[in-house]
């Protein structure tokens, strides 16, 4: 055997036995380094921490705690580290800035604490979470320090006896739409218990459908120091708003150019159920069916500089250009005016 063929066996026998990689498959060696954390950062008062810094660490038997990752919360709180190999890892936030409970500005400053999965500041209690090669670890939130106070909001649906209700779900949310989520009620007697809630005040909206049309139902609820049980939500059959709207000033336009679509004003609604909104016609008609609550109005197709300059009910100006719908009713009477300009 020659020089140069000796070095070409040797170097095939160190490349077959030294690389933990040359014995797997070509669809395992894709998968390593392709799997995920992802979840979202959550102020203790239940609000999105947007901008928190989040460092992912490897945790290895013997050897100190190294980076592996890292990302930045999104608007939302949603955050996601990727190119993880399988293995062991914890989470660690650090928010955006320091403050009192969530956040809160007027509290005396401090330093930004990091806070360990799943919402602890001592690493030794912090939780390691496992990652398997090329699956994503989905729902690794992180409440931020200090402790965060969470709580349970429970009741039960009713609906009229005659009804055959299916598809029965309730969105919960907050006037300041920071704390919002939706639950799907599979008892069959209505029976629910909304998890993981935070102090502040809510508004639930359930809905179901029948054959003959949805059913709404709509309360409200403070959490402060526990639970809160034995909320009730009556489903009922809807209301609507009809009314035209009026341009103001003189100036000309093609009404049947716009829609008009509405916004709770409670919660915000998830796009689980897409918002039912209206055409207008020639002669400024619309009509919104299924509303239960209080709503504003919106008008799209408005041309640049024009604008929503009040609304009217019943000839007189509505209270924040908001419009309360109550079950079963038709409000007829409603105008939406609209023109040029910003007086």
């Amino acid at each position: 055997m020659t020089v140069r063929a000796a070095l070409v066996v040797c170097l095939l026998v160190l490349t077959s036995e030294g690389d933990p990689f040359s014995a797997q498959t070509p669809a395992a060696r894709r998968t390593r380094g392709t799997a995920s954390i992802a979840g979202r950062i959550i102020h203790a008062d239940g609000t999105a921490a947007e901008g928190a810094r989040i460092a992912v660490y490897a945790v290895r038997e013997g050897a100190a705690a190294s980076i592996a990752g890292t990302a930045t919360s999104a608007y939302d709180g949603r955050y996601e580290v990727n190119g993880l190999p399988g293995g062991q890892f914890i989470v660690g936030v650090t928010p955006l800035k320091a403050g009192g409970f969530g956040g809160d500005t007027t509290r005396p400053r401090t330093t930004p604490v990091e806070t360990l999965y799943p919402g602890v500041a001592d690493r030794s209690r912090a939780q390691p979470i496992t990652v398997f090669d090329g699956v994503a670890a989905e729902g690794i939130d992180v409440w931020l320090a200090p402790a965060p106070q969470r709580f349970s909001i429970s009741g039960r649906v009713f609906w009229p006896s005659d009804a055959e209700v299916t598809n029965l779900a309730i969105e919960y949310g907050s006037p300041d739409a920071q704390r919002r989520g939706i639950w799907y009620v599979s008892d069959p007697g209505g029976l629910f218990t909304l998890e993981g809630i935070a102090q502040g005040t809510y508004a639930l909206l359930a809905r179901a459908d029948t054959p003959s049309g949805p059913l709404l139902g709509l309360a409200s609820t403070d959490v402060t120091l526990g639970p809160v049980e034995d909320v009730r939500l009556t489903l009922r059959t809807p209301g609507s708003i009809e009314g035209r709207v009026i341009i103001e000033g003189g100036a000309k336009l093609p009404l049947n150019t716009l829609r008009i679509s509405p916004s709770h004003a409670l919660l915000k609604l998830s796009p689980v159920y897409p918002v039912e909104d209206s055409a207008v016609s020639d002669a400024g008609r619309f009509a919104l069916p299924h509303l239960l609550g209080e709503y504003s109005l919106d008008v799209h197709g408005l041309p640049t500089g024009w604008r929503i300059r009040r609304v009217v009910r019943a000839g007189q100006p509505a209270l924040n250009n908001h419009v309360f719908v109550n079950a079963g009713d038709r409000v007829t009477d409603v105008e939406i005016v609209v023109g040029a300009g910003s007086t």
